[in-house]
C-alpha cells in the first residue's frame, strides 16, 4: 500500500492544492492515503477529515517551523507553535501521542541540517521527499541509517499534479492512521517515486529565494 506522507493544500500560504483535488488525485494515482501536512496549520487535515471519505485514508498532520527549521508531526490534534526549539517541539508533538519526523533534513532554506537533526531525538526521518534532489535524498537516507531511525516519504506536493511524486510503501495492510505510523516506526517499509531533477534546481532556488524576501527573511 502507498501512502504520500507529505502533501500541501491552500491552507498552506504557498500551496494552490484544494483539499478534494488532492484526494481526487491520490485515488486516480492508486494511493491508500495521504498525510495533509500544511505550514503551522491543521485546518487542511480537519477538512479533509471532515468529509469523511471511504475510498482514502487522511493521516492528520502538519508541518511546523521550528526554530531551526521544518519538522512534520504526524497524527496530533492540536496545533504545535511555531519557532520553538527543536526539542520543545518534539515533546509537544510526542505530548499528542503523535510522532515528529525530521523534514527534508538538507535542504537549504528550510532543513534543519544535519548537525541539528543528530542532536534530537526524532521518532523518524523523511529519507525520499518529491521536491528534493536526489542527492540530497540519498544523503537523508544515510543519516537515518547512521541515526538508527526509520523514515517516512511524501511528495511535498504544492500543486494538484505532483500529488503522488514521492511516496511511502508499506509493508503490510494498513487501513487506520495507528497502522501507518505502526508501520514507518517498524523500519519495514520502503519509499517510492521521483526525486526533482537537477535541472528544476535554479527556478526552484529563484522561488524560494523570492518568497523568503516576501516573508521578510523568515521560513514559512
Amino acid at each position: 500500500m502507498k501512502f504520500d506522507m507529505h502533501v500541501h493544500s491552500s491552507h498552506s500560504g504557498d500551496s494552490k492544492n484544494r483539499i478534494e483535488e488532492v484526494l481526487d488525485a491520490c485515488v486516480k494515482k492508486g494511493l491508500s492515503g495521504v498525510a495533509i501536512m500544511d505550514h503551522n496549520s491543521l485546518e487542511g487535515s480537519r477538512y479533509a477529515l471532515s468529509l469523511e471519505r471511504d475510498d482514502i485514508l487522511v493521516i492528520p498532520g502538519m508541518e511546523i517551523s521550528s526554530a531551526k527549521g521544518h519538522i512534520l508531526a504526524y497524527n496530533v490534534q492540536e496545533e504545535v507553535p511555531r519557532e520553538l526549539e527543536v526539542a520543545e517541539t518534539i515533546d509537544l508533538i510526542r505530548s499528542q501521542g503523535g510522532i515528529a519526523v525530521a523534514a527534508h533534513p538538507y535542504r537549504m532554506w528550510s532543513g534543519l541540517g544535519e548537525e541539528v537533526t543528530m542532536a534530537n531525538d526524532f521518532d523518524a526521518i523523511e529519507i525520499h521527499n518529491g521536491r528534493s534532489t536526489h542527492a540530497h535524498n540519498d544523503l537523508a537516507a544515510k543519516l537515518a541509517v547512521r541515526m538508527c531511525k526509520p523514515f517516512t516519504a511524501g511528495s511535498d506536493s504544492h500543486e494538484p499534479s505532483t500529488v503522488g511524486k514521492a511516496y511511502f510503501v508499506s509493508s503490510r495492510d494498513c487501513y487506520t492512521v495507528e497502522d501507518v505510523i505502526k508501520d514507518v516506526l517498524s523500519f519495514d517499509g520502503t519509499t517510492g517515486g521521483k526525486h526533482r531533477p537537477k535541472t528544476d534546481s535554479i527556478s526552484y532556488g529563484v522561488k524560494c529565494i523570492g518568497e523568503w524576501f516576501g516573508r521578510g527573511f523568515k521560513k514559512m
